[in-house]
């Protein structure tokens, strides 16, 4: 009773002091002897939370919520006419109605006519209100119900919205759970009591029964104990929402397939946009006018600085190029401006200048062009290296490899907590083919940048398709050029790379939106394109070693305008800067003449002889640092580490092509280091870089040198002695310890044999073994007796 008392003390001083008693302001409804105060139900629908609108959509097609419609409505209903229009309480008067918003009800209060007692008064109004609500559709929809208000109502705009569940607070002594029932079912059907010296909770079946014990009990006092109910805190839960959190192996793939929706809506244009650029260069920095301005300083100051360190390297040279190579490009060319489908193999030796004759030369003057080495994908270290590599390479951007390392920590967590991955963490084969995918969209925008699908002429409009659009427009595709692409390198953790590229490639080019142009060196790699594109015909280019004659134009063009310009500056005469001039070319072209034929006609040989004597070396010290350094690399490669039996082949095969230019299979398959498996220790060293093979019909023919240059380098290490010994001293022990091992395993089965000596059909197997024995033993002998030899030649020097 204590806090009613305050009420009514802040209700009498305000009166005092001519305040406004108004029940929204000051949550209390006054009413006099003469009043009665009833609370209707549903006059609209309540809300249960702030984004609720079912009361605005009542309000806006059903109900009006001003208290002047709730007064009409309510008299309608408390006081309904007869025939005559005479109503069944005459004189009945509303004197005040407040409105419960939240709660979907309103205070009602009555003048109480003095010719009627306040009990029936109220059983009559109720009586009316169930018999009205029985009629009609709408009263059937709404089903207005009012009930007698017992206590003293608390009217609040709390955010306590309704709840089927209340909690009763006692103001003295607490009721027991019969006292409850009784007080509270009359509202509706109770689900569950929860009884409590200070707080008990009631359960109604339904809201409404909820929201009127609330509107129509709090403030009652019974036996001294004043009771005030307010609603649970709202705790409603999605039962679907609930099963879902709960469950780690449903809630981890919807989060991820969430994530992946979002980044795929974000990153996916930008990374589009990104990779456009990367071929197009269309907001390349460098296309501004201040940067190439400065960049044509820039060039012209370090062009003055080589010029006087002597270091002047002419752009017209590196543009020379033997006939031979022209017809290539102007074919390439050519294959790029036709309307049907572009698949282009460029296939040449390392170091054949595949990717000047197509990157300088054919593609010199196009416009939107993509370059990916596959070396340096193959080759890179780990994970996230490659990520960044294979984004960088086509420009994907944003990328985050290091996303992939939290992602596996995330993985392995979960899958010890529910037994299975996330999958939030993708393996680089597929993060490469996403990138891939991502690249193919940005590449079909930048082919179709022209096209319209409806062309006026005049009056007549054309539909034009994309696939007609392409073909008429062969010059808006871009040209993707894939290099280094080989079938060798399968030792190699990344080699997936191969099989992802020629599988996309082979899709742009079924689309018809890019050309395609692949540089390899091994024969192998046109069986992988055949696997992703067996419809297709390839266009196909072999890139052989220049000529003589033509490496001899190379060079001499390279080098002929060194010679002008040097000899220009230094005599004003013109008779004699002739003279001297043809003096210094005469000389220059026998030397190189004598130079080219060691070199051959390797075209990253003859750029590195061009760079040595454009420093001053003259061609014969050129040459004979060529020879050299390449002999050096030879030996650390393939004869100084310890390679097993591969390095004693390396030698047998430097020995037998060093006076040779090739030398056939049948030649040496019957060498003791190559009896076992000759094709697959021929095939590593050509991976390697040491041999090339011919091969007729799959077939291996002969065996060549690498490149012309290694059979200069092969001779110069048989020619100097130190060396020669050191290298076959180091061959012939391998050769021991190889005959060693296989008369050990030969040895082994004599000893399985020795319960069989007397029995003649193991007599022949026996003869065999002590034959084989017999041989390599004599091998071995021959090869100690040489290592003797070569001892002593060494001990002399």
């Amino acid at each position: 009773m204590g806090r009613r008392f305050v009420s009514d003390e802040i209700a009498k001083r305000d009166k005092e002091t001519g305040e406004v008693m108004d029940a929204e302001e000051t949550g209390v409804v006054e009413k006099d002897d003469q009043e009665t105060m009833l609370y209707f139900d549903h006059i609209l629908p309540f809300r249960t939370s702030v984004w609720d609108l079912k009361q605005w959509l009542a309000t806006l097609f059903v109900a009006d919520k001003r208290p002047e419609a709730i007064k009409a409505h309510v008299a309608k209903l408390a006081n309904p006419k007869d025939a005559n229009g005479v109503g069944s309480i005459p004189g009945l008067e509303i004197t005040d109605v407040v409105p419960m918003k939240r709660d979907g009800g309103a205070f009602i209060k009555f003048r109480v006519p003095s010719h009627w007692v306040l009990a029936e008064f109220n059983q009559k109004i109720q009586k009316n209100i169930l018999e009205q609500t029985q009629h009609g559709i709408a009263n059937w929809l709404q089903q207005p119900i009012a009930f007698q208000v017992k206590g003293k109502p608390w009217v609040e705009d709390l955010r306590r919205y309704p709840n089927k569940t209340i909690k009763v607070k006692y103001e003295g002594p607490a009721l027991s759970e019969e006292e409850l029932y009784s007080l509270f079912r009359r509202y509706g059907t109770i689900i569950d009591i929860i009884p409590d010296s200070s707080v008990a909770t009631v359960s109604f079946e339904s809201y409404r029964g909820a929201i009127c014990a609330k509107n129509c009990i709090t403030g009652i006092t019974i036996d001294g104990t004043t009771l005030h109910v307010q609603y649970d805190k709202n705790t409603r839960k999605n039962a679907l929402w609930d099963f879902i959190v709960n469950h780690n192996k449903i809630s981890m793939p919807l989060i991820i397939a969430l994530l992946a929706a979002l980044a795929v809506m974000i990153f996916d244009p930008i990374r589009e946009f990104f990779i456009e650029n990367k071929i197009t260069n269309r907001f390349s920095i460098g296309d501004n006018h201040v940067v190439k301005w400065l960049n044509n300083i820039t060039n012209v100051t370090m062009t003055r600085i080589h010029d006087m360190l002597g270091q002047h390297v002419s752009n017209v040279s590196q543009r020379q190029l033997w006939s031979e190579r022209m017809d290539i490009v102007k074919e390439l060319k050519m294959w790029l401006e036709e309307n049907v489908n572009t698949f282009i193999v460029v296939r040449g030796p390392r170091g054949s200048g595949k990717h000047e004759l197509v990157m300088q030369h054919a593609l010199h003057d196009h416009k939107d062009v993509l370059y990916i080495d596959c070396d340096k994908l193959v080759k890179s270290r780990n994970d996230t290296v490659f990520i960044s590599n294979a984004a960088h390479s086509i420009g994907y951007f944003p990328v985050f490899p290091w996303l992939n390392s939290i992602s596996s920590i995330i993985d392995l967590a979960l899958q010890s907590l529910t037994g299975q991955k996330s999958g939030l963490s993708e393996s680089k084969e597929s993060q490469y083919r996403n990138m891939l995918s991502t690249a193919l969209v940005a590449i079909r925008d930048i082919s179709l940048r022209g096209y319209k699908p409806v062309i006026v002429n005049g009056t007549e409009e054309i539909t034009v398709k994309e696939e007609d659009y392409l073909q008429q427009h062969p010059e808006k595709k871009p040209v993707i050029v894939i290099d280094r692409f080989t079938t060798m390198n399968r030792a190699e953790s990344n080699n997936f790379v191969y099989k992802e590229l020629a599988d996309w490639a082979a899709l742009l080019t079924s689309m018809n939106i890019a050309h395609i142009i692949f540089l390899t060196e091994d024969v192998g790699s046109q069986t992988l394109l055949s696997e992703a594109l067996p419809d297709q015909v390839f266009k196909y280019v072999l890139l052989q070693d220049a000529s003589k004659t033509a490496a001899k134009e190379y060079v001499m063009s390279s080098l002929h305008e060194d010679v002008d310009e040097e000899d220009s500056n230094d005599s004003p005469d013109d008779i004699e800067m002739k003279k001297r001039i043809a003096e210094k070319i005469s000389l220059l072209e026998t030397q190189v003449d004598q130079s080219l034929d060691p070199i051959g006609g390797r075209m990253l040989d003859l750029q590195a002889f061009v760079r040595r004597v454009r420093s001053g070396e003259s061609p014969h010290e050129a040459l004979g640092r060529m020879v050299q350094q390449t002999a050096e690399q030879i030996t650390q490669i393939f004869l100084n580490k310890d390679q097993g039996v591969s390095n004693a082949q390396a030698w047998v095969l430097i020995k037998m092509l060093a006076d040779k230019e090739f030398v056939q299979y049948k030649d040496f398959i019957n060498h003791p280091l190559f009896k076992s498996s000759p094709e697959t220790s021929l095939v590593s060293l050509e991976q390697h870089g040491l041999i090339s093979m011919t091969r007729d019909r799959g077939v291996i023919c002969d065996i060549r040198p690498a490149k012309p240059l290694f059979r200069a380098a092969f001779k110069n290490l048989l020619d100097d002695s130190n060396t020669y010994s050191v290298l076959e001293t180091a061959y012939l022990y391998r050769l021991i310890a190889f005959e060693t091992g296989k008369i050990q395993k030969w040895e082994k089965e004599l000893e399985s044999l020795a319960w069989y000596t007397n029995k003649r059909e193991f007599n022949s197997r026996m003869q065999y073994l002590a034959n084989k024995i017999e041989g390599s033993n004599s091998t071995i002998l021959d090869a100690e007796e040489q290592i003797k030899k070569l001892k002593s030649i060494i001990t002399k020097k």
